[in-house]
C-alpha cells in the first residue's frame, strides 16, 4: 500500500513539475505579460519551493524503501544460507539412515552413527540400549566414549530410578543441557556408566511399530552442547537406529532358526537314511522270504493272499544220506556251514531260470515254476535247474569233504499259493501236485530227477527220459513216472 502511494506521488511530483517549467518558460517568452510579472514569478517561486519539499520527502520515502530492501535481501540470504545447511544436514542424516538401515551389526550402526555426525552434532559418548523384556533392563551393549568402541559398559534396571526407566515409564525422551541442575539425581548412574565429564545428555527410546527396542543416549562434555536443530537431527537418527537394530534382530533371528533349521533338516537327513538303510534292509529281507509281487501286496494292505494257477511245475530235492553224515560231521557250525553252500549254490540255479524259491524244510529244498507270475516254459526251466543241480553238486564234492547226492522229484499241475497269518510271512504252495512233487523225490533214486507222467509229456520232445513204467506211489496208487536224462541235442 505505502509502494502505491510513494508511486503516486512521484507521478503527481513529476507532473507538477512539467506544469511549472512550462509555466515559467510561457512567463519568459511573453513579451506583453497581462498581470504584474512579480506576482506571476511570486508565484511561480512558491510552486518550486514546494516542489522542493515534495522532492525531499519522496527522497526519504525512497532511503526508506531502499533500507527496507536491503534488511529484506540479507534476510533471503540468510534464509537461503540456512535452508543449504539444513538441506545438507538432511542429505546427510538420509545417507546415514540409509547406512545405518542396511546394516545388520548393532556394533557397525553405532560406530556409524558416530562417525557420520560428529561433525554435525557435539557428541562425547554415543551408546545404545537394547530392551530386554523378561529381565525389566536395559542393556547398553554398544557405545562409543571419546572416538573409541566400548562394549558392554553399562545395564540399567527398569524397575529402578534412572536416566532409562525414566523413558520408558514416560514414554518420551529425557533432554538435559545441565544434567547437574536438571537431573541431579541421576549424576551418580550417568557418570557411573558414562565418566566423569558429561555435562549434557540425551536419551531417546527407540521403537518400531510401539514395540520398544532400546535407548539411544548422547552426552557432551559441555553445557548447554545441542541446539534445536542438532535435537531434531538426532530425533530422526534415533529412528533410523531403532529400524537399523530391529532389523539386525530379526536378521539374527532368521539366521539362528535357519541354523537350527539347518542342522535339524540335516539330522533329519541322517535319520532319513538311516530309515532308508533300515528300510532297504527290511525290503531285502522281506523279498529273500516272498516275491516282490507277493510283498508288494502285503504292503498294500491286502491281509489274505491266495491265488490259484492252473499249471506249475513244483521241484523238491533231497540230500540223500544227510541225516547219517551228521554223524561224521565235528560241530553243528560246520554242518550248518556244509548245508549252507549246498542250498545257496541252489539258489543262483533258481534266480538263473526264475524259478521261486518255496522253503527248505530240513535237508530238503523246494521250488516252483509259473508262480507267482504265469509263465509257459515253467517245465523247462524246471528240469534245467534239475539237472543243473545234480551237475553243480558234483563240482562241490572235493570241496565239502564228504560224499553228498542228491533226488529229485518234478510234478507239473494245479496248484494255490499263496500266504496266510499275521507273523513270519511265509509264501507257501498247496494242492496235490505239491504232494505229488514230493512223492516223485521219495519214490526216486539217488542222483537221479524222477518225474510224473504230466512233466514227461510236456517235455518229451526236448529232453530224454528213461521210462520206469507203473509204480505203486505212496497215498497216490500206481502212476506212471519217468526219469529225466538229459536234453535232446
Amino acid at each position: 500500500m505505502e509502494k502505491n502511494e510513494s508511486s503516486k506521488e512521484q507521478n503527481t511530483f513529476f507532473e507538477q513539475e512539467f506544469k511549472l517549467l512550462s509555466d515559467a518558460q510561457t512567463f519568459l517568452e511573453d513579451s506583453s505579460p497581462k498581470e504584474d510579472p512579480k506576482h506571476k514569478l511570486k508565484t511561480i517561486v512558491d510552486s518550486y519551493e514546494s516542489l522542493l519539499k515534495q522532492s525531499s520527502k519522496i527522497m526519504k520515502i525512497g532511503d526508506s524503501t531502499q533500507h527496507r530492501l536491503l534488511k529484506t535481501q540479507e534476510a533471503l540470504t540468510d534464509s537461503n544460507i540456512m535452508l543449504e545447511a539444513a538441506y545438507m544436514d538432511l542429505k546427510l542424516v538420509t545417507e546415514i539412515g540409509r547406512i545405518i538401515t542396511s546394516s545388520l551389526e548393532p556394533k557397525v550402526i553405532i560406530q556409524s552413527v558416530y562417525e557420520n555426525t560428529k561433525s554435525i552434532v557435539p557428541m562425547d559418548v554415543l551408546a545404545f540400549g537394547t530392551y530386554d523384556e523378561e529381565k525389566k533392563e536395559i542393556k547398553y551393549k554398544f557405545c562409543v566414549i571419546d572416538g573409541k568402541y566400548v562394549p558392554a559398559p553399562s545395564v540399567d534396571s527398569l524397575e529402578e530410578d534412572n536416566p532409562s526407566s525414566y523413558c520408558v515409564k514416560q514414554q518420551k525422551e529425557l533432554i538435559t543441557l545441565d544434567i547437574d541442575a536438571d537431573f541431579p539425581n541421576y549424576v551418580a548412574d550417568i557418570r557411573k556408566h558414562f565418566g566423569e565429564n558429561s555435562k549434557s545428555a540425551l536419551y531417546f527410546p527407540l521403537k518400531v511399530e510401539e514395540r520398544l527396542i532400546g535407548i539411544l543416549t548422547v552426552h557432551s562434555y559441555n553445557k548447554n552442547a545441542f541446539q534445536p536443530n542438532q535435537l531434531n537431527i538426532l530425533r530422526t537418527l534415533a529412528n533410523y537406529v531403532a529400524i537399523g537394530v530391529d532389523n539386525a534382530d530379526a536378521y539374527r533371528t532368521l539366521s539362528k532358526r535357519n541354523k537350527e533349521l539347518k542342522d535339524s533338516l540335516e539330522k533329519i537327513e541322517v535319520l532319513n537314511k538311516s530309515i532308508e538303510e533300515e528300510r532297504q534292509k527290511s525290503e531285502n529281507l522281506l523279498l529273500n522270504i516272498l516275491p516282490r509281487s507277493i510283498a508288494d501286496r502285503l504292503k498294500g494292505g491286502e491281509g489274505v493272499i491266495a491265488d490259484y494257477f492252473p499249471s506249475s511245475t513244483v521241484l523238491f530235492a533231497d540230500i540223500v544220506g544227510f541225516s547219517k553224515l551228521t554223524t561224521k560231521i565235528q560241530t553243528p557250525t560246520r554242518l550248518v556251514e556244509i548245508l549252507n553252500r549246498i542250498f545257496t549254490e541252489f539258489d543262483v540255479i533258481a534266480d538263473k531260470y526264475k524259478l521261486e524259491k518255496i522253503k527248505t524244510i530240513g535237508d530238503c529244498y523246494m521250488l516252483a515254476g509259473g508262480i507267482p507270475v504265469p509263465t509257459e516254459d515253467h517245465a523247462y526251466k524246471a528240469a534245467q535247474a534239475a539237472l543243473e543241480m545234480i551237475h553243480r553238486l558234483d563240482e562241490l564234492k572235493p570241496e565239502l569233504e564228504f560224499e553228498f547226492n542228491v533226488r529229485i522229484g518234478l510234478h507239473t499241475g494245479e496248484v494255490v499259493a499263496g500266504v496266510i497269518g499275521k507273523n513270519k510271512f511265509v509264501y507257501d504252495l498247496w494242492g496235490d501236485s505239491v504232494n505229488t512233487a514230493s512223492r516223485m523225490e521219495s519214490h526216486g533214486a539217488t542222483g537221479r530227477i524222477h518225474v510224473s507222467e504230466a512233466v514227461y509229456l510236456s517235455l518229451k520232445d526236448k529232453y530224454n527220459f528213461e521210462d520206469r513204467d507203473v509204480i505203486e506211489v505212496k497215498g497216490k496208487g500206481p502212476m506212471h513216472t519217468y526219469f529225466l536224462l538229459d536234453s535232446k541235442k
